[in-house]
C-alpha cells in the first residue's frame, strides 16, 4: 500500500510540474497602438499579409520575445490613443515627449532615432537663407492638428498660409497638384512616400531641417520596471547599426 501511494504521488507530481511550467511561461500581453492614418516607414499594416510591419515592429520584436511579451496591435487615431494610454486601456504608443499633454503621467523610452522636418518643393530651393524668407507669402501643406514650432510664428502673423490635410500622403498630393508652395514633413515619412507613391516625381527639400525630435515609445507607468532593460536593448540596436538598416530597408522596399 505504501508503494502504491508513492507511485500515485509521483504521478501527481509529474502531472502538476508541466502545468506549473506552462503557467510560468504564459506570455504577458502588451497593447501597442497602430496609428490611423498610419505612418510608414515606422509602423503600418501590410496590405497583402495584413501584418503590422515597419521599422518599429522589426526593432522591438526581439526584445518583446526575450521578455516573453506578446504584442497586440490596436488601431486608433493619435488623440484617442494618447487618452487611452493615460487611462491604461493600452500599454504603449509611438510618441515623443514634447507632443504629449501630460508627459508626467507616462514613461518614455530613449529615442530609437531622430528625425527632422523639411520643406519640400516642386522647384529647387536656395542652399542658404532664413526660414522666414522662404515661407513669407507662401502656402504650406501641413497635417491637421499638428503643431509646428518652427512655423507657428509665421502662421500667427498671417505671413504664411496653412493648408491642412488628413495625412502625409495627402500633403504631397496637394503639393504636386499646386495647392501649396511647400509641404512641411518628417524626412523619413517623406522619403517613404516619394519612393512608394511618387517614384517618377522630382521634389526638392530645404538644405536644413527643423524641429529635431527623438522617436520614442511612451509606456503606461505600469511598465516602468522594464524600462532599464528596454533602453539598454535600444542602445545596443543603435550601436550595432540595426535601426539604421531597418530604416533603409523599409524606405526603399518595394
Amino acid at each position: 500500500m505504501k508503494l502504491l501511494k508513492a507511485r500515485v504521488l509521483v504521478l501527481l507530481v509529474g502531472l502538476f510540474v508541466p502545468l506549473a511550467v506552462q503557467a510560468a511561461a504564459k506570455a504577458t500581453e502588451l497593447k501597442f497602438v497602430l496609428y490611423f492614418p498610419q505612418v510608414p516607414p515606422y509602423m503600418y499594416q501590410d496590405k497583402e499579409s495584413e501584418l503590422v510591419v515597419g521599422l518599429v515592429p522589426e526593432v522591438l520584436q526581439d526584445f518583446f520575445s526575450q521578455q516573453n511579451i506578446q504584442v497586440q496591435y490596436v488601431a486608433d487615431n493619435r488623440t484617442r490613443a494618447e487618452h487611452s494610454l493615460y487611462q491604461g486601456d493600452v500599454d504603449a504608443i509611438l510618441l515623443a515627449k514634447e507632443w504629449t499633454q501630460h508627459p508626467d503621467k507616462l514613461v518614455f523610452s530613449e529615442p530609437l532615432l531622430e528625425h527632422k522636418d523639411f520643406l519640400f518643393s516642386r522647384q529647387p530651393m536656395a542652399t542658404a537663407g532664413q526660414l522666414a524668407d522662404w515661407v513669407k507669402g507662401k502656402a504650406i501643406c501641413t497635417r491637421q492638428y499638428y503643431v509646428y514650432q518652427a512655423l507657428e510664428p509665421f502662421f500667427q502673423t498671417n505671413d504664411t498660409a496653412r493648408v491642412d490635410s488628413s495625412s502625409e500622403l495627402t500633403q504631397l498630393t496637394m503639393l504636386l497638384n499646386g495647392r501649396c508652395d511647400f509641404a512641411f514633413m518628417n524626412e523619413h515619412v517623406a522619403n517613404w512616400l516619394l519612393h512608394h507613391h511618387f517614384p517618377e516625381q522630382q521634389l526638392y527639400r530645404s538644405a536644413s531641417g527643423f524641429n529635431p525630435v527623438g522617436l520614442t515609445v511612451a509606456f503606461h507607468p505600469r511598465w516602468k520596471p522594464q524600462m532599464a532593460a528596454f533602453n539598454r536593448y535600444l542602445r545596443e540596436q543603435q550601436q550595432q547599426g540595426v535601426i539604421a538598416q531597418w530604416l533603409k530597408f523599409y524606405v526603399t522596399k518595394s
